[in-house]
């Protein structure tokens, strides 16, 4: 059994620091020392001193399309695959692939192809399952997504998607405006899938009923829905007040201005918000034209936007600058990492996003200025720019 000593850390844990040490075995971690204890005599494969950097629990992404180029939607492995490989540069270890509105049969063919990659050792962060964004959404409330094959919600279709691989649709986003959606929400959630409201116009009562049929999640909150007026608190009002659901937000200081950042974290509290990145291809490259599934998008300024009507088309967000910009907000970094990794673990179920013994080892390790230093992906190194000892 191969086994890795991560030394010197300021190891993040729930609910404090501590100064110490983490062995890794094989794919978990094994145990956390502090600086009293003595580990001298133990022997190890490799030892890296982290020097002082901080180690916490690897960010967890439940929705992106893409990166480096690669969109989910491309229908090949090699996308997820680099897609895969760039997540981790920004010390994510966990996604779900996500999809945008289509016909059934490419979604079935996209469905397929991550099948096939879902929890296998790749080349950088592990595809947990996908994330359906659509295609059952109000066309008023379309986003970037292609309203052409936007259609109320069909048990018959939905079978169809989850017979793909059993396990494989980890998060369903729909609006819950018609009572075929509803029944939908119930479907899905009877089948073990989260069930998210997005791309909405639905009142705050349907928003509400939706969560008595199963709904438990929100899609990039504030953005592609009906938003909140003391008249009609609307999809955010329902996402406000509703305990039972967990609330992703873009914090890019794009799609959400910061201070409305802070009134989601007011409200639903640390434990209930998940930071996503709705990342698109362009992600990591040069501002220009790019595509988002079949709609041209044009980068500038940080910004994806479509050529067609200049709607923000998914984001050039990095989880590393969400975890930044949460820090900058005043948040501490054991709330920080609550958000941008434990939060997604327990919701989903995941083995990870905390540092304690038996977990999986999904690490990152970053530096003063909370840049990603190391990812580790279940005990293995996926990227690194420290020099490593070996004993």
């Amino acid at each position: 059994m191969k086994k890795m000593f991560l030394k010197n850390a300021k190891i993040v844990l729930e609910s404090k620091l501590i100064n110490g040490s983490i062995l890794i075995s094989e794919n978990k971690i094994e145990k956390i020392f502090t600086d009293k204890d003595v580990i001298s005599e133990l022997t190890f494969d490799e030892v890296i001193d982290l020097e002082g950097k901080y180690l916490g629990p690897a960010f967890i992404d439940v929705h992106t399309h893409g990166a480096d180029g690669a969109d989910a939607m491309d229908e090949s492995e090699e996308a997820l695959r680099k897609i895969s490989a760039y997540l981790v540069k920004e010390g994510t270890a966990n996604f779900l692939a996500t999809t945008l509105t289509s016909t059934k049969e490419i979604l079935k063919d996209v469905l397929k192809v991550a099948a096939n990659l879902q929890d296998k050792d790749i080349e950088g962060a592990n595809i947990f399952g996908v994330h359906m964004e659509g295609p059952y959404f109000a066309i008023e409330y379309k986003g970037a997504q292609n309203d052409k094959y936007m259609k109320p919600a069909g048990i018959k279709e939905l079978e169809e998607y989850l017979s793909v691989k059993d396990g494989l649709v980890k998060l369903f986003s729909i609006s819950p405006h018609n009572q075929e959606n509803l029944e939908a929400i119930k479907f899905l959630s009877d089948n073990g899938v989260i069930v998210s409201v997005g791309h909405s116009g639905a009142s705050y009562e349907a928003v509400m009923k939706a969560v008595d049929y199963g709904l438990s999640h929100a899609t990039h909150t504030y953005n592609g829905m009906k938003g909140f007026t003391h008249r009609e608190p609307g999809v955010v009002g329902a996402i406000f007040n509703s305990d039972n659901i967990m609330a992703e937000i873009i914090f890019d200081k794009v799609h959400v201005h910061p201070e409305a950042v802070r009134t989601l974290i007011k409200i639903k509290g640390v434990d209930k918000v998940v930071c996503i990145t709705d990342s698109m291809s362009a992600t990591g490259l040069a501002e220009g034209q790019y595509k988002l599934g079949e709609l041209d998008v044009n980068v500038k300024d940080g910004q994806a936007r479509l050529a067609s009507n200049n709607a923000l088309a998914g984001s050039v967000l990095r989880m590393d600058i969400a975890f930044k910009n949460l820090i900058e907000l005043g948040y501490s970094i054991t709330d920080a990492f609550k958000m941008t990794s434990t939060n997604a673990a327990k919701e989903f179920k995941l083995n990870t996003g905390v540092l304690k013994e038996n977990k999986d080892a999904d690490l990152v390790v970053l530096d003063k200025d909370y840049k990603v230093c190391m990812t580790i992906v279940k005990g293995k190194i996926k990227f690194t720019n420290l020099w490593t000892t070996h004993d």
